[in-house]
């Protein structure tokens, strides 16, 4: 294989020949003129012709300068996008985060505001996850029960409330029912998956309420999302049961109420998990300084 010309002579060409003078060129590549034209001679002395005809302070593309421009132009821009791809691939975030989708709109999106040069990777998933193959370095999520050899951090401690729209609310119940009001099809559920047991359900509810009065309910709706509950109960299509923390936005905005103030201490906690050896990471710590309450 021929010995390839040095690519500072290959750049400076291909800026005089596109800028249309060695003065220019230098502006573009923040050298001299002079240090453009000497590039230039050092590639036409590498290829054996001549590249440019010199007229004064002005160049000509010759026969030959014409007919490899084209190549080194087309070259040139490949090298800088395949550098670019790399640069991306290199800037990897400073923390990869991996939450429970129940968490990830109702509750970190509102933290995310001030996350100043920190840099993150948000992954919605469920559990559990592989550490090892994910490159995942934090985990939020309810419950450690599968994480016990790594590090955890106690989040906070939730209540599971009953929740719907003030319009809902006052036309189903004309705004001042008992729990016995509400037509049985019009209590949302939500199963969070097959993973979890604990997760807070009406008959939980009512149980702790009142253990003799349980009332057999017969939802219209069904979740495999807190969220979409949660959103329907905003739409207006009937009571969800959720963890508290998870409506505060709702809450403030009037967009929910809480129709009755009964509240169920959730069985479990949420929890930051990350492996042992990156509990003092700088970007860690300042990533769940942000979730403190």
């Amino acid at each position: 294989m021929a010995p390839l010309p040095p690519l500072n002579a290959l750049r400076a060409f291909e800026s005089a020949a596109r800028c249309g003078g060695f003065v220019p060129a230098g502006q573009e590549l923040g050298v001299s003129s002079a240090a453009v034209s000497l590039q230039v001679k050092n590639l036409e002395t590498h290829v054996g012709k001549q590249l440019f005809l010199r007229s004064g302070n002005r160049i000509f593309l010759t026969d030959a300068g014409e007919a490899i421009y084209p190549s080194v132009a087309a070259a040139l821009t490949q090298l800088t996008d395949a550098t670019r791809l790399l640069e991306r691939s290199q800037s990897k975030p400073q923390i990869v985060v991996s939450v429970l989708p129940s968490l990830s709109e109702l509750w970190l999106m509102p933290k995310l505001d001030h996350l100043g040069d920190l840099s993150v990777e948000v992954r919605v998933e469920n559990d559990p996850i592989d550490f090892n193959k994910s490159g995942v370095d934090l985990r939020l999520t309810y419950s450690a029960r599968y994480y016990h050899e790594f590090h955890q951090a106690a989040l906070y401690a939730d209540v599971a409330v009953p929740c719907c729209s003030p319009a809902f609310w006052q036309s189903q119940v004309g705004g001042a029912g008992k729990v016995g009001d509400v037509p049985t099809h019009l209590f949302i559920a939500n199963q969070w998956g097959p993973a979890y047991a604990s997760e807070p359900t009406w008959e939980d509810w009512f149980t702790h309420l009142d253990p003799g009065d349980i009332p057999q309910i017969s939802p219209a709706l069904t979740f495999s999302d807190t969220a979409m509950a949660i959103a329907a109960a905003r739409q207006g299509l009937g009571i969800a049961l959720a963890p508290k923390a998870l409506l505060a936005k709702d809450l403030a905005a009037g967009d929910l109420i809480i129709p009755w103030a009964h509240q169920m201490p959730m069985r479990q906690r949420y929890f930051a998990i990350c492996p042992q050896a990156k509990r003092n990471a700088s970007a860690i710590r300042r990533f769940l300084a942000l979730l403190a309450p």
